[in-house]
C-alpha cells in the first residue's frame, strides 16, 4: 500500500532535517562582525572563528555555539554565519575552585533547552570538556592541548594541575577525540592508551592566506610569537640571543609573560624586544616582515604559530617537541634543533639571517601544500562526517 501525500511530505521532512549540534567553545566572540564584542588581545582559539565561518557552507548542520563571557548579567543570543550564538554569564575569578560548579550548571541547562543531536567541546581542559561528558548525548571531544603532559615540566599553578585531574577524566570518558597532530596523538596513546583519537586538521583564518612573506631587508628582525613561559622555552630564546653571534640580530617577542618569563625578560640583551599582545592583523604582517619564526617549545600539540608561518612563508627553527614537526623538513623549509644544543641553534639561525634568499626560498618550500591542507573549510568538511559517524553508530 503506498504513502498518503501528508506521508510523504513528512517522511521528506525527516530525511531532510538538519543535525542539529551544540558547540561548547571558548569562542572568540569579537570575530562575530557587527555584534559589538570588544577584541580579546592574544585569544589563544584563533582556529574556531575560521571553522564557524567555513561551518556556513554546511547546509545539513544547525550550529548552536555555547559560550561563556565574565561580566554579563543575563544570557545573550546572537548569530553570524547562520549560525547561533549562546553567550552565558560567567564569573571572573574563583571558577575552577567550585569544580565550575555554575558553568556546568548553566551549560546543562542551556543544552536541555536546545536538545542537539550531538555536543562537540573544544577542549580537555576548563569546563568544556567536563560539560560535554556530563551532557550524556552523542559527542565528541577536540584536544587543544595536553596539560597532563605540560604539567610534567613543572613550573605551572596549582589550577592547571587541577585541570590535570579534569582532562584525565574527559580523555578516558570521551565517546570519540581529535586531535590536530601526529604528536599529540602518539602523546594521548602514552597517556590513556586509546589508539582510537581521530585526525582533524585545526585550518587557519582567511587573513593568513591573503598575505606572502616579504621579509623587511632595511630592518630584519626574527619572531618569536606566544606566551613568555617555560613551556614555550622563552629561557633559551634568551640565552640563545645573549650569545655574541646573535647580539647583533633583533629578536621580537610578542604575547603575554607568566611570572618566569619575567624573571627572564630582566635578564634579557637589548637585541630582545618585547611587544605584548598584538591583534591578529598585527601578527599577519609581523610575520610578513620576518626573517625567521623562532618556536623553542617544549611542548606544544599544534601549534598555531607554525601553521601561520607556513602559509605566508616563513621558515621556522623550533625544537622537535610538538605537532609542529608534521610540517617540516629539516634544512628545507626549517630546523629542529634540540633544546640542550644552543650551538645548534645559534648556527641554524646565522644560517637563515646571513642569507636572505635561502630563507626566502625555505620558506616557500611546501608551501602550496600547506596553504591547500590548512584550509578550515577541510576542517568543517571532517567534522561533518565524524559528526554523521557518530549518529550513524548510535542508530546502528
Amino acid at each position: 500500500m503506498g504513502l498518503t501525500v501528508p506521508e510523504t511530505f513528512n517522511r521528506v521532512l525527516r530525511v531532510r532535517k538538519k543535525l542539529k549540534v551544540a558547540v561548547l567553545a571558548d569562542f572568540p566572540l569579537h570575530t562575530i562582525p557587527g555584534r559589538g564584542f570588544s577584541e580579546t588581545l592574544g585569544h589563544y582559539a584563533t582556529w574556531l572563528y575560521p571553522l564557524a565561518v567555513a561551518f556556513e557552507k554546511c547546509r545539513d548542520l544547525e550550529i548552536h555555539w555555547v559560550t561563556l563571557k565574565a561580566g554579563l548579567q543575563k544570557e545573550i543570543t546572537t548569530s553570524g554565519w547562520g549560525q547561533f550564538f549562546h553567550v552565558l554569564p560567567t564569573a571572573f575569578h574563583g571558577r575552577a575552585t567550585t569544580f565550575f560548579w555554575a558553568d556546568r550548571r548553566r551549560i546543562r541547562k542551556k543544552l536541555n533547552r536546545l536538545q542537539p543531536d550531538l555536543v562537540h567541546g573544544w577542549g580537555n581542559e576548563d569546563v568544556w570538556g567536563w560539560s560535554t561528558i556530563e551532557s550524556r548525548r552523542p559527542h565528541i571531544i577536540s584536544i587543544q592541548g595536553l596539560l597532563g603532559v605540560y604539567n610534567k615540566l613543572a613550573h605551572f599553578a596549582w589550577r592547571n594541575y587541577f585541570m590535570g585531574v579534569v582532562e584525565a577524566m574527559v580523555l578516558r570518558r570521551a565517546k570519540m577525540i581529535t586531535t590536530e597532530s601526529p604528536w599529540a596523538k602518539m602523546k594521548i596513546l602514552n597517556m590513556t592508551g586509546r589508539k582510537d583519537v581521530h585526525l582533524v586538521e585545526y585550518g587557519l583564518p582567511e587573513e593568513f592566506f591573503l598575505h606572502q612573506s616579504d621579509p623587511d631587508l632595511a630592518e630584519p628582525f626574527g619572531l618569536m610569537i606566544g606566551t613568555a613561559d617555560y613551556r614555550k622555552g622563552i629561557d633559551l630564546a634568551v640565552q640563545l640571543f645573549a650569545r655574541p653571534e646573535l647580539r647583533s640580530i633583533p629578536l621580537k617577542v610578542v604575547g603575554g609573560i607568566s611570572p618566569f618569563g619575567q624573571t627572564w625578560k630582566a635578564r634579557a640583551t637589548g637585541n630582545i624586544h618585547w611587544t605584548g599582545r598584538k591583534s591578529q592583523s598585527e601578527i599577519v604582517h609581523l610575520m610578513k616582515k620576518a626573517r625567521f619564526l623562532l618556536l623553542p617549545t617544549r611542548a606544544d600539540t599544534g601549534p598555531t604559530v607554525a601553521k601561520e608561518a607556513r602559509v605566508i612563508g616563513l621558515p621556522i627553527v623550533a625544537s622537535p617537541h610538538g605537532g609542529h614537526i608534521q610540517y617540516l623538513q629539516e634544512g628545507r623549509n626549517g630546523y629542529i634543533r634540540q633544546l640542550d644544543d644552543l650551538e645548534s641553534w645559534s648556527q641554524a639561525v646565522l644560517g637563515l639571517w646571513e642569507n636572505p634568499n635561502r630563507a626566502r626560498e625555505m620558506g616557500h618550500f611546501l608551501q602550496r601544500a600547506h596553504r591547500e591542507f590548512l584550509r578550515p573549510e577541510k576542517t568543517a568538511q571532517a567534522f561533518t562526517l565524524l559528526y554523521q559517524k557518530i549518529l550513524q553508530a548510535r542508530k546502528g
